[in-house]
């Protein structure tokens, strides 16, 4: 039966064997040299025990004893167990000489060369371990150690690997063990570095990569860096937990920043360490974080609470002014509104000033005023005196303004300028009250002291404006928008040129400068009107642009007129007027426009009736003369070619034409200059005209007209003929209106010099008057209506004159008046308009006597005739009278379809001792321009379109 010893040994050898061949590549060389001297002494004394029965065989056949080697071999072990090589060797040296052909076991030679090499390696003497480990592989590569062999070999190399990566790591050269660890990973594909390693490179490398992004500001990659490697950012790395508390704050992770900062301030070790950390976290955290940050520095510190509450308070400032500087203020002013006590025990005068401006931009004048008046109390500068003396003359504080003045040095630039300001606030304060006479004095007075600012002037500006003063306010505003085109300075010049209606200045600033005006300005549909643009009359359309007028109204009109006077119970022959006429109008701009018209008129004239015929009186004794007419008379064409031209300030009207008012084959020039002022933007006007037309007569002297009379001579028949010519009036007239609005008396005057003359008529001479004042009694908008007194009166040299609008007899009066009572209403609709116009009235007249046949010329033709039958014209006596009179007219206006309108208009007028009555109408296309009421047809023929 084998000792235990043996059996132990063997399982030794066993587990030597298998520990060298799966000796983990991860161990440190301490441990694996360790465990060399374990797994070499069991392999050493299992090998040995078995080896020790042959040797003992042997020495006991000899008779030598065994005991002594087994004892010599077991010190051998122990002294390699232990590590004592050189006491091994000693021991192995002594045993071969004491015992002849004993020698030391492969197992033993093995295991204190594995030993050896092992040693080498734990001391680092790698190239005596290399060339031992050459040797090893040389005796015992073959054979039964060849298996151990290899185990060892493997386990040695994997273990002076790493102790070159550690070396590496320890002298900081982590990139050359970075290439190292490629190299034996490409050399042997088996290897794997130990994991404790390889954690402690990549913790090295990403504590150098984090410096770099530090030094770089690249805080992203700081972050990416904590999820791969947080290692690097335990409480053991205060500072490297500090970049990365910037990092998270950097990049927007403020809740995360909040929080490491935090920590940082928990760890913090004094309170010089919690003050830096929080100046860094001012720079990035919010207000309610740093808040939250400040309480835990507090409690981190309690002793240290008056200086963690001061450095609140400046961070509190600083945030405040940024947001000044950014023009939050009221963002600003909540963050130090409640620290006004702590804000004053400082005695800043620059906190003073920001409290200041604060609470100046958010309306609080006076607590702005107190703030500042501290800043220039702890200051004493000038600057800040001089804010004070300007706020208190805002919040009117008199005793304050004097104090900041004596505060200012005598006769210097401030105290002059701080002077300026009380002027210019005082004018302001009446500006704003609308008392702007006082602002004009109180900034004519400050211009004494220097110029005023733009701001004083533009108040200067609208203060003239307010004041009516609109050319003085259009002069500056102008200035003004030279020097500063702002919106406001744009509005007032075109408020004050609206009221001058002088816009060409404005448009012309417009064009060349650049600004707001331009842009209030239709400069594209405005800019060729620049010479006529004072003129028109254009209109403000929203949003503040001007509507130019469009060309004034073109149309083409086809209608007619009849008229009738005497007849029926006047005790005159009835004489009937057909007028057929065509109109047309061309609208050139809005304010100027050519009109023409054609017309022929046909007469009838009916039998005259008894006593109105001239009385021929003969030696024998004579009757009346009977007259034989021509019936009807159609006279050549007449035309009118005109300009008319209508502005705000002016009306003119130019015509003229060729008139044939007779049978006869020869005509007249007629025509027409009228010019009206309007200088009041009331309607008030007055006028200067000439003009040259006909004038309708009635019987024997009606416009050329041939005839015949017959007379009886002693019982026969005695013809007597005459051509009796046409008349034309030649007129120069004046006339005034006088406005009195919607409420008050208007007044009309007119005043018109005639002469009269034609074939076979004597030149007379003549002027008719006319006086009104009328005031409206109805209106709104759509009704007119007005009364008033008018007087009508008239003047000749000889009564011939036919020219009176129809009051007398045949014979104009020689002189007549008529007072009236007058009315007229008017009333609008959509696309129509009717005006009816009354007069009634008494009148006085006068006719002297005289010859029928009033023309020398006349006479001198007939006097051989009269004189061979012996007839003689007899006059006819004077005469004076009185009657009433009175008149009516109505004109119509509507449109009928589209651009069609129809206008109509009807007059009558009559005395005791006569009647007239005139009525036309037409048909109008209006094809440009507005359409509207143009005229009244029954007289825009016989007046020469004069009609308004």
């Amino acid at each position: 039966m084998k000792p235990s010893w043996f059996r132990r040994r063997r399982i030794a050898r066993g587990l030597t064997v298998i520990a060298a061949g799966i000796l983990p590549l991860t161990m440190s060389p301490a441990a694996a040299y360790a465990r060399g001297r374990v797994h070499g002494s069991g392999f050493l004394e299992a090998q040995g025990a078995f080896d020790s029965n042959v040797t003992s065989n042997i020495y006991t056949r000899k008779g030598r004893s065994l005991r002594a080697i087994n004892s010599n071999e077991k010190r051998i072990w122990e002294a390699i167990t232990q590590g004592h090589l050189r006491r091994a060797r000693a021991l192995i040296d002594k045993t071969a000489s004491e015992f002849p052909g004993w020698h030391p076991r492969a197992a033993m030679t093995f295991v204190l060369l594995e030993k050896s090499i092992w040693i080498h390696i734990g001391a680092g003497r790698l190239q005596a371990a290399r060339r031992q480990i050459d040797d090893l592989r040389a005796h015992y590569g073959q054979g039964a150690l060849a298996s151990a062999t290899r185990s060892a070999i493997a386990a040695m190399r994997v273990v002076m690997k790493n102790d070159e990566l550690w070396g590496l790591l320890g002298h900081g050269h982590l990139y050359a063990a970075q290439r190292a660890i490629r190299r034996m990973e490409a050399a042997d594909p088996g290897y794997q570095p130990p994991h404790k390693l390889l954690a402690t490179l990549n913790e090295d490398l990403g504590r150098r990569a984090l410096g770099r992004y530090e030094k770089a500001h690249d805080w992203a990659q700081v972050v990416i860096l904590y999820h791969h490697e947080p290692a690097i950012f335990d409480r053991a790395h205060a500072g490297n937990r500090l970049v990365l508390a910037r990092a998270f704050a950097a990049t927007g992770h403020l809740g995360r920043a909040r929080t490491a900062f935090s920590v940082l301030l928990r760890d913090a070790k004094h309170l010089g360490q919690a003050e830096t950390l929080l100046g860094l976290a001012a720079t990035h955290l919010t207000v309610a974080d740093m808040q939250a940050l400040y309480a835990r520095a507090q409690a981190r510190f309690p002793r240290d609470w008056r200086a963690l509450r001061a450095a609140h308070l400046r961070y509190l400032l600083m945030k405040a002014a940024r947001a000044h500087a950014a023009h939050h203020d009221r963002r600003a002013l909540a963050l130090v509104a409640t620290q006004g006590p702590a804000i004053m025990a400082l005695h800043a005068a620059a906190d003073a000033r920001l409290m200041g401006a604060l609470y100046g931009a958010e309306g609080h004048r006076r607590e702005a005023l107190r703030w500042w008046l501290r800043a220039a109390d702890w200051s004493g500068e000038t600057r800040d005196w001089r804010v004070v003396g300007t706020l208190a003359l805002a919040d009117h504080n008199a005793a304050l303004m004097a104090t900041a003045i004596t505060r200012l040095p005598p006769g210097t630039k401030e105290r002059l300028r701080l002077r300026r300001q009380a002027d210019f606030v005082d004018a302001l304060s009446a500006y704003r009250h609308g008392r702007y006479v006082a602002t004009l004095k109180i900034l004519r007075d400050a211009r004494r002291l220097g110029p005023l600012s733009a701001g004083m002037r533009a108040i200067e500006a609208w203060s003239l404006v307010h004041t009516d003063r609109f050319r003085r306010a259009g002069v500056l505003f102008t200035a003004l928008y030279r020097a500063h085109p702002t919106s406001g300075n744009a509005a007032g010049l075109i408020i004050a040129d609206q009221h001058l209606h002088e816009f060409a200045a404005a448009y012309h600033l417009a064009a060349t400068l650049k600004g707001p005006l331009a842009a209030r300005l239709p400069m594209a549909t405005m800019g060729h009107h620049l010479a006529d643009i004072n003129e028109m009359p254009w209109r403000f359309v929203a949003p503040d642009d001007i509507a130019a007028p469009s060309p004034r109204q073109s149309y083409l009109a086809v209608g007619g007129s009849w008229g009738q006077r005497g007849g029926h119970s006047s005790g005159l022959a009835a004489m009937r007027v057909y007028q057929p006429s065509l109109q047309a109008q061309l609208g050139i701009n809005w304010h100027l426009t050519a009109f023409a018209q054609v017309s022929s008129p046909l007469i009838e004239d009916g039998q005259p009736a008894y006593g109105q015929l001239p009385m021929m009186a003969a030696t024998g004794g004579a009757a009346p003369a009977a007259a034989h007419t021509i019936a009807r008379i159609q006279e050549h064409p007449g035309f009118l070619l005109g300009i008319d031209d209508r502005r705000p300030h002016a009306h003119w009207r130019m015509a003229l034409g060729w008139t044939s008012p007779s049978i006869e084959r020869r005509g007249t020039p007629q025509g027409l200059l009228r010019y009206t002022a309007i200088p009041s933007r009331n309607g008030s006007r007055f006028g200067f005209h000439v003009l040259r037309d006909r004038v309708r007569q009635t019987l024997i002297s009606y416009n050329g007209m041939r005839e015949t009379l017959d007379t009886m001579v002693g019982g026969a028949t005695v013809p007597v003929s005459a051509t009796w010519g046409a008349v034309m009036r030649n007129q120069v007239g004046a006339s005034g209106y006088a406005s009195g609005g919607r409420h008050g008396w208007s007044y009309i005057g007119t005043l018109h010099l005639n002469a009269l003359d034609g074939d076979n008529i004597r030149t007379n001479y003549g002027a008719t008057t006319y006086l009104a004042m009328m005031r409206p009694v109805f209106t709104n908008h759509r009704w007119w209506v007005t009364l008033g007194p008018s007087l009508y009166a008239e003047g000749y040299r000889r009564n011939e004159d036919f020219v009176s609008p129809g009051y007398g007899a045949y014979f104009s009066p020689q002189w007549m008046g008529q007072p009236s009572l007058s009315a007229s209403a008017s009333h609008w609709w959509p696309g129509g308009a009717i005006n009816v116009s009354t007069a009634l009235g008494y009148q006085w007249f006068y006719e002297t006597g005289g010859p029928y046949i009033g023309s020398p010329s006349l006479q001198r033709a007939l006097a051989p005739q009269w004189a061979a039958s012996g007839l003689v014209a007899a006059p006819y006596g004077g005469t004076r009278g009185h009657n009433v009179a009175g008149s009516v007219d109505v004109n119509l206006t509507q449109r009928i379809a589209g651009s069609w309108y129809v206008d109509t208009g009807a007059s009558y007028q009559a005395s005791p001792a006569f009647q007239e009555l005139e009525a036309g109408l037409d048909i109008r296309d209006v094809f440009g321009g507005e359409g509207g009421r143009t005229f009244i047809p029954a007289q825009y023929v016989a007046d020469m379109g004069r009609y308004e």
